[in-house]
């Protein structure tokens, strides 16, 4: 069968943001999109929770930004020699590999 398009009308805001935290996961929006949709027909269901999210789980947008720029240091952090067998070869280890 040949592949077929879905067109959606989105809030230009809501796909400008969307599209940025996928980029940060490594995805673009089209392949989230699909993502969703197989998940959907494997477990006949939506794959995450329709409820209001408590506020607890909320992150505003310095938040995230602080929480994807983490995410990129720690892949960055491969650099780290483990396993470590204490924590102060740990601590010398991190203070040799500073810039």
């Amino acid at each position: 069968m040949s592949p077929q398009t879905l067109e959606v009308t989105l809030d230009p805001t809501l796909k400008k943001k969307a599209t940025k935290v996928l980029n940060g996961l490594g995805l673009d929006l089209d392949s989230a999109v699909r993502v969703f949709l197989t998940k959907v027909v494997a477990t006949h269901s939506i794959p995450f929770a329709l409820a209001e999210e408590p506020e607890a789980y909320r992150f505003n947008a310095r938040e995230t930004k602080e929480i994807l720029a983490a995410k990129r240091e720690a892949r960055k952090a491969a650099k780290l020699s483990a396993p470590f067998t204490t924590a102060e070869s740990l601590i010398s280890h991190l203070r040799q590999a500073r810039p």
